[in-house]
């Protein structure tokens, strides 16, 4: 995942911008459900609405979130955890 998605994703469950760092057990919960508030709230584009090329690159936030949100709900089901760091 591209830092800059990842930094803002992080922040959203609640972990500010830690580069390193697993969060288990209540964390997780809270999380999970911040990540999913936050999700939902429409995106505002800063594109140009007559730029095409952008516009066909565009990945929405929630799709980048989607394989998170599946480790979330997974270490939540199985009392796991998550953890990440940077490569």
């Amino acid at each position: 995942m591209q830092s800059e998605v990842a930094a803002d994703l992080l922040a959203r469950m609640g972990q500010g911008s830690k580069l390193e760092g697993s969060i288990s057990g209540a964390a997780v919960v809270d999380a999970l459900a911040r990540l999913e508030a936050s999700l939902s709230e429409p995106e505002v584009l800063d594109s140009d609405p007559d730029d095409e090329e952008a516009e066909q690159e565009y990945v929405s936030l929630s799709a980048r979130a989607a394989p998170l949100l599946e480790m979330l709900k997974h270490a939540n089901s199985s009392a796991s955890y998550v953890m990440w760091k940077p490569e």
